[in-house]
């Protein structure tokens, strides 16, 4: 299977375990961070909605709407004690999900090459498809959290 194949299986399967993992979290619950002071939700998505960017810009190089995130919810954005700083959880979660279906959709656009084009600093070059894979698996790193809140919550399992 190509690199292309995989991570179009991999976008895919990522946006449906969100879907299942946020449609039902409200306004309230979104800002719940449990005793040990997790991420709350909103942030998780408006970070995740933040990395998906990246990835759509990645392949689409006129996309630069992420950049709109990266102060509260980049690598490194410490958490707000003041929850009105966030957009609310509706807006972001309905963002999150267009941009997960452009980068499927420029990803089976896109070509073999497109994805083994380098990217990065000297140093710490590396191409499209690797930095896609990561931010994939990073995605998987969140929805546990995630999940951990629901828990907290009081959710069902969203899953088996």
């Amino acid at each position: 299977m190509s690199y292309r194949n995989q991570l179009i299986y991999m976008l895919k399967n990522n946006r449906d375990v969100m879907k299942k993992l946020i449609d039902d979290v409200t306004e309230e619950e979104s800002l719940e961070q449990g005793s040990h002071g997790f991420n709350h939700i909103r942030w998780q998505v408006g970070h995740l909605l933040y990395a998906a960017g990246y990835s759509y810009s990645l392949l689409n190089q006129e996309y630069d709407d992420f950049t709109q995130y990266k102060d509260l919810f980049g690598g490194g954005a410490e958490l707000s004690e003041d929850p009105s700083v966030y957009s609310n959880m509706a807006d972001l979660r309905d963002k999150m999900y267009a941009v997960h279906n452009d980068v499927i959709a420029a990803m089976e656009k896109s070509s073999e090459d497109d994805l083994t084009v380098e990217i990065g600093e000297e140093g710490k070059k590396t191409t499209v498809w690797q930095t896609i894979n990561f931010l994939c698996m990073h995605e998987f790193y969140h929805a546990g959290q995630i999940v951990n809140i629901r828990k907290i919550l009081k959710r069902e399992r969203p899953f088996g």
